[in-house]
């Protein structure tokens, strides 16, 4: 059995929670729920449950504050949580787990079938990430799961994506790169605007990285890596533009 907990600081929240794990997930056992930082504590240091369904806003503190006190957090975390622009964007920039309220029952029952009795690999590095970014208010690192397996990239460090059709590979400096299932757009909507362009239909661009404007075959940009990347012509005023900020000239 999964033994899961429930944090959330409104008794209708956890009660229709509960009722939907027993309806849905017949190997899950609820070992409890708690409403603030303190009482949560104390029930995962007695229960050590697999997972915690854990919301964001919390009695005395927040979610965050409660993990801060799990330096090295040997379950689970699947955030609940309303509407929270910056949460919602560091749990994808993290790659974990979240269900927005109100709580659709099949994604609930999809999320808790990925829940696993022993510790899910880097899932720690993940939960400390997350607890970064969350006490900076920025984004220094995204999590790829990659084909070689989970990889944590310095923002600073990406020189710029490419697009094949579902397929993104990440270029990085000294001829390291990762190609990643998922499609651009949804890094394009992650990663900063006033650092990353979109040069091109298939190409973002880290403006950090550029080496040189060149005006042959059409124009291109010749990156740090070695990158050769088309200037699109209707994006070629804005991405002029944009350099000169980057510059400051």
């Amino acid at each position: 059995m999964k033994r899961i907990a429930i944090i959330d600081d409104e008794p209708d929240a956890r009660q229709l929670l509960r009722s939907m794990l027993t309806t849905l997930c017949p190997d899950v056992e609820v070992c409890g729920e708690a409403d603030s930082v303190e009482s949560a504590y104390v029930l995962i240091r007695q229960t050590q449950p697999h997972a915690v369904l854990l919301d964001i806003s919390l009695e005395e503190g927040s979610g965050f504050d409660l993990l801060d006190k799990f330096p090295r957090p040997d379950f689970q975390v699947i955030f609940t949580t309303a509407h929270d622009e910056f949460a919602l964007k560091a749990f994808r920039y993290h790659a974990l787990d979240y269900l927005l309220k109100p709580i659709n029952p099949v994604e609930l029952a999809q999320t808790i079938d990925r829940v696993k009795p022993e510790v899910i690999p880097n899932h720690q590095t993940k939960i400390n990430n997350l607890l970064e970014s969350t006490r900076s208010k920025q984004f220094h690192k995204i999590t790829l799961t990659s084909q070689e397996g989970m990889v944590f990239l310095q923002l600073d460090q990406i020189v710029r994506l490419e697009s094949d059709g579902s397929y993104t590979t990440f270029y990085l400096l000294k001829q390291e790169r990762h190609v990643v299932s998922r499609p651009m757009k949804e890094f394009e909507e992650l990663l900063p605007k006033d650092t990353f362009f979109k040069l091109h239909q298939s190409h973002l661009i880290n403006l950090s990285f550029v080496r040189k404007i060149i005006k042959e075959e059409g124009g291109y940009a010749l990156m740090e890596e070695g990158g050769k990347v088309p200037i699109a012509r209707r994006r070629k005023d804005e991405f002029f533009e944009a350099m000169r900020q980057m510059t400051g000239q």
